[in-house]
């Protein structure tokens, strides 16, 4: 037994030895792991066998385990040797794919496929990941390493061109051709990529095409794009400001950024913008800067307005007199229809024809409101109409007779003393009555007088008186206004008799011709005029016929008789000037009266007719003609023979008045058009009527012709002072006296004080008020003529000015409204004494405030010789029309006139809603003053040391007082102080219409606890400068201006044609106007195609987001390329051309460069084309008896039913160790441990031998003892 029990050890020994000798072989196998033998004794017993005593009967290997322990770690340059630090296996599938094997062993190299394997050819197995390098370990594949990435190309879409373009370039003008370096001035280029990473060689080329100038003051480069050699066109591009965002021009060409608009109506108006069709317009394009304007009519040529000793109007030669009378007056006939003025109906309209039988004028006055047509609305309806107005005049005077009057006899001035008469309503009494002698005619001038005077001066009143026992006295108005209530009462002592008012007479049509040379018979024949279905020019049995007027002045003529035999001759004029005639020898007197008429020069002077005896009979047509004499000395007429013709003078001829000669009628200066401005409900009727009476007021010396510079002043004065705010004086609420005047001689003896009454006076003007006071004045026995009266539009003050040098006046009032506590005296060396008076700023305006306009003026151009009318407000919404334009008054007249003729919508210019024309509106001058001292939430006062201001305002500077008070607040302060500026006028100077402040607004200012003043007149001319107490915080103030405000007039792109481009609603061009309508409110703003904008400051304006290029489609069908080049980083200064910076966004497929495998197991791959990709995670393995494995070589296991189910986890995990690249695990054998062993085992093998050479022996003993 000893033998076997020793074999088992022999055995054993041998075993260890072979696993010693093993670990000892495999000490430089990467990954192997070292192998321990397990031993067992042998014990068998049976059951019935003492154990105690059995011996046993050697040893048994149980079995070889291997140690997992941790290998020393060597590294390398290889990537993929891979090394386990800590627990876990390598997972590896088996070359057919079949078998999961697991090793320590991380020798990996790759594949002709690109697979991770090992010597043996088994792939290592890795897990997919996430972006974010997780693991997935329910998707094991094999790790693939890609050698070139599969999609990853990036297609080129921005260029960034960072280049310095030499601001000393010089501008080429040729034709752009890349094969011609002459061309261009500098060039670029850089490799751009398609979307399958394929190359090409894009090349910029730049051409300067302007230099900054002051009119346009940007420098710009053009750009042409090659991919290959093919051209690559620039794309339409919608222009961005700084932040990027699209921009959009309106047209007056205002940017705004698409997010700028923000307020819901702003928001609609770009909505409703977007799908219309518009033209296209260049943000650099935006250069046509234009000053905005008002709406301006300009109106006919006039001629003789300069300022030549024969040019200019001249107001001396317009009388205060109606030109119906002034014509009769200078010798014109006239013709009176009478109109039926009782039961009228609907159908009673007025026709008046007239003219040549050929081309008749037909005038027709209809039916208003069922109300028949007057008397006056028929001379309104023909002064108005231009044939008429040419050649006629047509009134509609109305009157009525005081009957059956008789002085006493004998007859006294004072037999009659109060007079009255109710004229268009309103009632005049004219009392103490006193003509210059008892006579009807004297007294009909003394009413006559009176009624004017109380007629505001006009001349339409007009008083005759006929008879001389029983008299009559009759009214007449010129302008048809209503007559009634006449009476005139005799005094009581007198004796006379007091008159019967007969009825008044109306419905009288008045046509009176301007030719003094139109008989009465002439206008007869000329007009047939109808009312409804009567006639008035020829009436109907029962009928009023029409009377004729014929002139009081009738021609003078002088008849000629020739002597001997025909051809006769005719001479006249003067000489050297003289004019002859001659007839043929066949001729009569008749046919050589005829040529005389037809001679242009004959017929301007005279009339020739032929008498019943055969005698030639010369008519003088100028009524001044003083008798037939005359004519015969300036006509001359011989027979045949030479001998003169025998003249005579015609009996009836009458000269008329040369008071009246080149005079003009005050009716050619009234209502000459009307003007409405900016929209205002009630238009401006427009004259120059009160010229006459101003004019006649100044100094006989002084000139009174105004030139068209004066003119257009007084116009635009007329007009801004009827559209301001104005108000009227009015003193119904003062009490009785309003205030009265007194005069001290020289010799200090005083008049008695005059009292002047103005509270039934109603609304006055200035002129108003002095002609009202004037009266007055002239109605006192005491005081007439001995005070002139005159209104300081500069100081504001009533002036009484004594015609006697020596005397003085004083002026009092003991009205508290009147603010005169103390008398006004003359001073000692004053000519006048003013007293301070404006209208009340309670008082309402003449015109609405919402009608108010400001800033309108007239011009004279003196060059074209035309008068041009301004609105008061600049840009498209303002607007002016001048309308009524009277004919036949100094507005139509071309000599001496306004010139105002030619087409009626030439003066109308209405509000531009489409087309920019005029651009938007100027600003006012704005002054804000210091903060104000007061406590504007309370009551404060004002006091005589701070309630004066000194106010300029666009060239009217006065002074502001108001009245002193202590309960004002800040609303009546603002309220007065802005009153009393827009009274502020400035001097009339030589009976002009002065200059007004009007529209001035003062608001209080509360964030800076300010008053602020605004004119109401916007431009540059503005200017407004208060000068006040520095408790108002207007102390120290500079003036402020106004600004007239510029626009840009979009100009539309256009193409190679020239013809204009447009967007449809798609946001493509087109060059197709169809389905353009209107610009809309916005409309998008474009880059102009591949150029370049540098400011001056080499500072790039546009395109700062990048040159848009159109798609270009690559050769053999490789795709296309959009691309978008960014040049915001460059620059143009004086040095020279450099590319600072260049790349591009586009990218090849990727080879390979590079693998990185992270210590968790994570693969990395980098490519050519700059991309990293995580392909995969190397995952480990753990069991739960690695000890269990089944070795099949190559430290390479199976698991078993020992070894457990595999798991799999990250490296780094609990339970897994890490992984490192580039290292190798070494064999975990201890060599000198193992030679130990060897040692060890060696000796256990000679132990055993030697038990069993013992035995041997032993039992050979045994053996030989037998034997």
């Amino acid at each position: 037994m000893s033998f076997y029990t020793a074999l088992t050890g022999l055995n054993a020994a041998t075993a260890q030895m072979g696993v010693t000798s093993n670990n000892i072989a495999n000490v430089s196998t990467t990954g192997f792991k070292r192998s321990r033998t397990d031993f067992g004794d042998i014990f068998a017993t049976s059951p019935l066998q003492k154990a105690s005593a059995t011996i046993g009967q050697g040893v048994a290997l149980k079995k070889v385990t291997q140690e997992f322990g941790q290998g020393n770690l060597v590294f390398s340059s290889n990537t993929l040797d891979l090394a386990i630090s800590g627990d876990g296996f390598f997972p590896l599938k088996s070359q057919d794919g079949f078998q999961d094997i697991f090793t320590r062993n991380g020798v990996f190299m790759m594949n002709d496929q690109y697979n991770v394997v090992n010597s043996a050819g088994q792939k290592l197995m890795a897990a997919s990941v996430d972006s974010s390098g997780k693991a997935n370990l329910d998707d094991m594949n094999v790790l693939t390493i890609p050698q070139k990435t599969t999609g990853q190309a990036v297609q080129t879409s921005k260029v960034q061109l960072g280049l310095n373009f030499p601001a000393d370039a010089s501008v080429i003008t040729k034709a752009f051709n890349r094969n011609d370096p002459t061309t261009y001035n500098k060039s670029t280029a850089l490799t751009v990529y398609d979307a399958g990473g394929n190359s090409y060689l894009a090349s910029v080329y730049y051409v300067k095409t302007q230099d900054a100038s002051q009119a346009k003051p940007n420098n710009k480069w053009q750009t042409y794009v090659y991919v290959g050699d093919k051209l690559v066109s620039a794309s339409l591009q919608q222009a961005t400001n700084s932040t990027g965002d699209v921009m959009y021009v309106n047209k007056y060409g205002e940017l705004k950024a698409k997010s700028d608009f923000k307020t819901p109506a702003d928001v609609a108006a770009l909505n409703s913008s977007f799908s219309k069709k518009t033209i296209k317009f260049g943000l650099n394009d935006l250069t046509d800067v234009r000053v905005s304007q008002p709406a301006t009519v300009v109106g006919g040529a006039t001629t003789n307005l300069g300022t030549g000793s024969n040019d200019g109007i001249d107001l001396a030669t317009y009388q205060n007199l109606n030109k119906s009378d002034l014509l009769w007056n200078k010798g014109s006939s006239a013709v009176t229809y009478q109109f039926n003025t009782t039961n009228l109906t609907a159908s009673d309209q007025v026709n008046v024809t007239f003219g040549p039988t050929a081309a008749p004028v037909k005038v027709s006055i209809p039916v208003v409101n069922n109300a028949a047509p007057s008397a006056l609305d028929v001379v309104n309806a023909l002064n108005s109409n231009a044939s008429f107005a040419t050649s006629y005049v047509a009134q509609a005077a109305t009157s009525i007779p005081l009957n059956n009057a008789a002085f006493s006899a004998p007859p006294v001035t004072t037999d009659f003393s109060t007079f009255s008469v109710t004229v268009g309503g309103k009632t005049i009494t004219l009392n103490n009555l006193t003509p210059s002698v008892a006579t009807p005619a004297a007294l009909a001038a003394e009413i006559q007088r009176r009624l004017r005077i109380e007629d505001k001066d006009a001349t339409d009143l007009s008083v005759t008186a006929t008879g001389a026992g029983p008299f009559s006295i009759t009214v007449k108005d010129a302008s048809g206004r209503k007559l009634s209530d006449v009476g005139l009462t005799k005094s009581a002592a007198s004796t006379g008799v007091a008159p019967v008012a007969g009825a008044a007479v109306t419905g009288q049509l008045k046509i009176t011709a301007i030719d003094p040379n139109v008989s009465a018979t002439d206008i007869l024949t000329n007009f047939q005029i109808t009312q409804g279905v009567n006639s008035i020019s020829t009436p109907a049995a029962g009928g009023v016929a029409p009377v004729k007027n014929d002139t009081i002045y009738p021609r003078f003529s002088a008849t000629y008789a020739p002597v001997g035999a025909a051809p006769f001759k005719a001479i006249f004029g003067t000489a050297p000037n003289q004019t002859s005639i001659t007839s043929d020898a066949t001729d009569t007197t008749a046919t050589f009266a005829d040529k005389l008429n037809l001679n242009q020069a004959f017929s301007a002077s005279y009339m020739a007719s032929v008498d019943a005896t055969g005698k030639i009979v010369v008519k003088a047509k100028d009524p001044l003609t003083a008798n037939a004499a005359v004519i015969t000395r300036d006509v001359q007429m011989l027979d045949a023979t030479s001998t003169a013709f025998t003249t005579a003078a015609v009996v009836g001829g009458v000269s008329a008045p040369s008071d009246f000669a080149g005079m003009q009628s005050i009716d050619d200066l009234r209502n000459l058009f009307t003007v409405n401005v900016d929209g205002s409900t009630n238009s401006l009727t427009v004259g120059l009527d009160k010229l006459v009476s101003s004019m006649a007021n100044l100094p006989s010396t002084a000139s009174k012709k105004l030139s068209g510079t004066q003119i257009a002043a007084e116009l635009t004065n007329i007009i801004q002072r009827g559209y301001g705010d104005e108000k009227p004086f009015n003193f119904s609420t003062f009490g009785t006296p309003t205030f009265s005047v007194a005069i001290t001689n020289a010799d200090s003896t005083k008049i008695a004080k005059l009292p002047i009454v103005l509270a039934a006076a109603g609304d006055m003007r200035n002129e108003d008020l002095v002609r009202e006071v004037q009266k007055q004045i002239n109605a006192s026995t005491d005081y007439k003529g001995k005070i002139t009266v005159s209104y300081d539009t500069a100081a504001q003050k009533l002036v009484f000015a004594p015609t006697d040098a020596t005397a003085k006046v004083t002026v009092s009032s003991d009205q508290t409204a009147m603010n005169l506590s103390n008398p006004l005296i003359q001073g000692v060396n004053d000519t006048s004494v003013g007293l301070p008076l404006a209208p009340l700023t309670s008082t309402p305006p003449y015109r609405p405030l919402n009608d108010q306009r400001y800033g309108m003026n007239v011009e004279y151009d003196a060059v074209k010789q035309t008068f041009v009318f301004h609105s008061g407000s600049t840009g498209d919404a303002s607007s002016i029309s001048i309308t009524n334009i009277r004919p036949g008054s100094l507005a139509t007249q071309i000599s001496k006139g306004l010139g105002m003729t030619g087409d009626p919508t030439n003066y109308v210019v209405a509000p531009s809603t489409v087309d920019a024309l005029r651009g938007v509106a100027s600003t006012p001058a704005v002054l804000t003053g210091n903060a104000l001292t007061v406590n504007v939430n309370n009551n404060f006062s004002v006091d005589s040391t701070n309630n004066q201001f000194v106010v300029s305002v666009n060239g009217i500077t006065g002074t502001v007082v108001i009245p002193p008070k202590d309960t004002y607040t800040m609303g009546t302060f603002m309220e007065a102080l802005q009153d009393g500026i827009n009274k502020l006028q400035g001097p009339s100077v030589n009976g002009l219409t002065p200059q007004s402040v009007s529209g001035v607004k003062v608001t209080y200012d509360s964030t800076k606890n300010a008053l602020q003043f605004t004119t109401g007149t916007a431009s540059t001319s503005s200017y407004i400068k208060i000068t006040g107490d520095a408790r108002w915080g207007l102390d120290n103030l500079d003036a402020k201006f106004g600004k007239t405000t510029t626009w840009i007039k979009p100009t539309p792109s256009t193409d190679a044609k020239g013809a204009t481009v447009y967007i449809d609603g798609f946001g493509a061009e087109t060059s197709t106007a169809a389905g353009f309508d209107t610009l809309p409110a916005w409309s998008p703003v474009y880059f102009n195609k591949g150029e370049l904008t540098f400011d001056t400051a080499g500072n790039l304006v546009s395109p700062k987001q990048g040159a848009q290029l159109d798609t270009v489609y690559l050769p053999n069908g490789k795709g296309a390329l959009t691309i978008n080049i960014d040049y915001s980083k460059s620059t143009q200064f004086a040095s020279p051309f450099s590319v600072l910076s260049q790349s591009q966004d586009g990218a090849p497929e990727g080879d390979l460069v590079g693998l990185a495998i992270k210590d968790d197991g994570l693969v990395q791959a980098s490519y050519s084309n700059g991309s990293q990709k995580s392909l995969a995670k190397v995952v480990l393995v753990n069991f739960s008896n690695p000890a269990g494995l089944r070795q099949i070589g190559d430290t390479n296991y199976y698991k078993s039913s020992d070894s457990g189910a595999p798991k799999y986890g990250e490296a780094g995990a609990a339970g897994y160790g890490t992984v490192r690249s580039g290292a190798t695990e070494r064999a975990n054998v201890d060599l000198t441990q193992e030679l130990v062993d060897l040692i060890t085992e060696q000796r256990n093998f000679q132990a055993n031998a030697k038990a069993m050479e013992t035995s041997t022996s032993m039992t050979q003993t045994i053996i030989q003892i037998r034997n």
